[in-house]
């Protein structure tokens, strides 16, 4: 005979709506993680449309700022139906744009999602991407109560993997060949970490 858990062995789907009833703001020693708006169309750009930064992104490159205001109009709409929050990544005391994350594929009943990032490459080299991250992890584990984080990267993102394995996580695979990204297969590298 198999072995029925009780309900009272059972997880209990999270409880997520307060995240979407009002938008998280996080800081870290350099920075604040808000929500992304209009006003942020001209700086992201700035990388969407630099090949460098968009070299891994698995979106086509933005070649006007209207590329930019269309994938903006998606991240309200996204955030609405509960599948993503979305970060701007600004520098204290300035509030400058310097990139984006975001939680996605979130699941409530599993406790896990997924995070993403990308940062314009004038500020690579810093650490503010691994600080970002950190503290990503810290309020979904923290706050958000997952039990899992997971990311992915390009298998040639050194920069994205080096990031993700100074925050903890631990590569679990490589899914060779896995998507067409700018009209060739890539293999991607898939994170994670638990509590």
């Amino acid at each position: 005979m198999l072995f029925m858990p009780s309900s009272v062995d059972k997880l209990a789907p999270l409880d997520l709506s307060r995240f979407f009833e009002q938008h998280p703001v996080l800081e870290t020693e350099r920075m604040i993680l808000r929500p992304i708006s209009m006003d942020d169309a001209q700086a992201i750009f700035d990388y969407p449309s630099d090949p460098e930064s968009n070299k891994y992104m698995p979106w086509e490159s933005h070649r006007s700022l209207a590329d930019t205001y269309a994938y903006l109009e998606t991240i309200p709409k996204n955030y609405a139906a509960r599948e993503r929050i979305n970060f701007a990544i600004t520098l204290k005391p300035d509030g400058m744009f310097i990139g984006s994350s975001g939680f996605h594929d979130i699941s409530k009943e599993h406790h896990r999602l997924m995070m993403g990032y990308v940062l314009n490459r004038n500020y690579w080299g810093n650490g503010y991407m691994t600080e970002a991250v950190l503290k990503m992890i810290r309020f979904a584990f923290e706050e958000m109560g997952m039990h899992r984080v997971a990311a992915a990267c390009d298998e040639d993102n050194i920069r994205s993997a080096r990031v993700m394995e100074r925050c903890g996580m631990t590569l679990e695979g490589i899914f060779r060949d896995y998507e067409v990204r700018h009209g060739k297969f890539v293999s991607t590298k898939a994170y994670a970490v638990v509590t």
